[in-house]
């Protein structure tokens, strides 16, 4: 009831979905005792620097969907929550992959909401990507960066993305952030997705409409060492 008056304000942001149960096979040793999301970066666990990240975006509701080494985890986000005037809620979940996990918590997210995962960072203006989300009218927002391992390309003047068809155009690729009305999966019979992506850019693309916001450089995540060698320099 709180975030349905709340988004009656301008560019107010929903709550924003954490994605915090991977295990991260592709750190080896790294995760074997400690769940991706609180591996270190300067000496304290990702997800904080995450969190610090998205309360100055204007976030201040969080849900988190939680599952490998659980504990762990909850207890690093209970502690940078304490004595914090901030509402969050975990939930545990076992399904295997991102797109099981947001289905079988539908009850639990609210109407719309920031979808992200816990492993990644990204400057960008995100009270301008909900304006921007707002004034589509779409059910799903993407944030996209050009690559030329992407496999997508822009329709500017319909807002909207689409495959590509082996032209010689400029290609994009998915960036992990979106603004999602959960009401896309209520009709969905046949949950054989394990990415989130993988629905989106498929059964829902055929016969939707997904809009983009544009962002200029590469998140900084922690998928291999590669990678958080790059978080800490950065």
């Amino acid at each position: 009831r709180y975030w349905i008056n709340s988004l009656m304000i301008k560019n107010k942001l929903p709550p924003r979905v954490i994605m915090a149960g991977g295990r991260g096979k592709r750190l080896g040793f790294i995760t074997r005792s400690t769940p991706k999301s609180i591996v270190k970066i300067k000496n304290k666990p990702f997800i904080v620097h995450q969190l610090k990240w998205l309360l100055k975006s204007g976030f201040t509701s969080f849900k988190f969907l939680v599952a490998y080494k659980k504990q762990k985890i909850i207890k690093v986000i209970e502690s940078f929550f304490k004595g914090k005037k901030l509402k969050y809620k975990i939930v545990v979940d076992k399904s295997k992959g991102t797109f099981p996990a947001i289905s079988a918590n539908l009850k639990k997210l609210d109407n719309e909401f920031f979808y992200t995962n816990a492993d990644e960072i990204s400057y960008f203006n995100i009270k301008k990507m909900y304006s921007n989300f707002k004034k589509s009218k779409t059910n799903i927002m993407c944030c996209v960066l050009s690559s030329n391992k992407g496999n997508y390309v822009l329709n500017t003047k319909e807002n909207k993305i689409e495959r590509n068809m082996g032209l010689n155009n400029k290609l994009y690729k998915d960036c992990g952030y979106k603004f999602i009305k959960k009401k896309i999966f209520k009709k969905i019979k046949q949950k054989k997705y394990e990415k989130l992506e993988e629905f989106i850019y498929d059964k829902y693309l055929n016969n939707n409409k997904v809009s983009y916001f544009l962002i200029k450089e590469l998140p900084l995540r922690i998928d291999t060492t590669f990678d958080i060698r790059r978080a800490k320099k950065k």
